[in-house]
């Protein structure tokens, strides 16, 4: 019985002194504070990411452009070098190859025309073509040089890519980590779409409108058939970094696909979609307006009765939520 007792008392005294060790709990208020922050974040790189990859892309049909220009140049150059050379055998099969011939044949014609010291030792023809030579060369130097810029530029703009890529990556991971933590019932609360500035979200369903009530009425077509298209991935289509469609998206990859849809090309890249379309104010908002807001990071189509569609963040859908939880408004622009 005594060994017994003091078994026991050494058990409360471990299960105590765990007790005063353990890390306090974490509220369900707290871990989705914490998981729409990771979250958000995620959101906001994935643009980052986004805005690098437009870089990028255009800077590789710069550099397409470039090397095709290069290339024609270079044929010229060798067309040129070609001629200089004919020259050279049908002198040398008279006997001998005329000292501006070899010089004009050199690796750097522009030595000749330092060295000519009177435009007797040339003939005209010759002197025009060589003319034509060296400004050949110098075309395709900076030609060259330019592209090596670029790439350097898009090896700058990869890098970018790979850091918000990892961002995200770390941002999700953080947040799974906080869920795998939770028991299922508050991993059902946390996941549950926020409500910003007083609003909370239906019984059922993530969005705080359906899509039945949006009124398409007093638009144009092609704002009409952007929003169908948007309106039809609501609560279907999941949030994704990079997603542009037709099943995932990201919020600008929402955008860019729902006025596809409409004929009308857009960058997939929020911070770009401010200078889309027609500029108007918020008291002139319209269904089917393109807002970005939230710094530039975030981007969506305006629903009526204060709304935004968008594809929030990573672990919801296409939803529709309160225009006030994503901050202020950057940009509005309309079609």
């Amino acid at each position: 019985m005594t060994i017994l007792t003091a078994a026991a008392a050494t058990a409360v005294a471990l299960s105590a002194q765990t007790s005063a060790n353990a890390a306090p709990t974490t509220t369900t208020g707290q871990a989705k504070a914490q998981v729409d922050s990771d979250r958000n974040a995620a959101a906001a790189a994935t643009e980052q990411y986004n805005g690098a990859q437009v870089q990028q892309q255009a800077l590789q049909k710069k550099v397409n452009n470039l090397q095709d220009e290069i290339a024609r140049q270079q044929a010229v150059v060798n067309k040129e070098m070609a001629v200089l050379g004919s020259v050279a055998s049908a002198e040398y099969r008279q006997g001998s190859v005329d000292p501006a011939v070899q010089l004009m044949l050199s690796t750097d014609p522009t030595e000749y025309l330092n060295r000519a010291s009177d435009e007797d030792q040339i003939n005209s023809n010759q002197a025009a073509l060589l003319d034509q030579l060296v400004a050949q060369q110098h075309s395709l130097a900076a030609e060259k040089a330019e592209a090596a810029q670029e790439l350097g530029a898009q090896q700058v703009l990869l890098k970018q890519m790979q850091k918000s890529k990892a961002a995200i990556a770390a941002k999700l991971k953080h947040a799974q980590g906080i869920l795998d933590a939770l028991t299922p019932k508050q991993r059902v609360e946390v996941n549950a779409p926020s409500g910003g500035g007083g609003y909370t979200p239906p019984s059922s369903g993530s969005s705080y409108m359906s899509v039945s009530d949006i009124d398409l009425s007093g638009i144009s077509a092609t704002a009409r058939t952007a929003m169908l298209a948007a309106m039809s991935k609501v609560n279907v289509a999941p949030y994704v970094s990079g997603g542009a469609g037709p099943n995932v998206f990201d919020c600008s990859g929402l955008v860019m696909w729902a006025y596809g849809k409409a004929g009308v090309s857009l960058p997939h890249y929020s911070y770009s979609d401010e200078h889309v379309g027609t500029g108007v104010s918020y008291s002139d908002l319209k269904v089917g307006d393109i807002i970005v807001n939230m710094g530039g990071d975030h981007v969506g189509l305006y629903a009526g009765n204060g709304m935004l569609l968008s594809a929030p963040h990573p672990g919801l859908t296409v939803d529709i939520q309160p225009l006030s939880y994503f901050g202020s408004i950057v940009a509005i622009r309309r079609f």
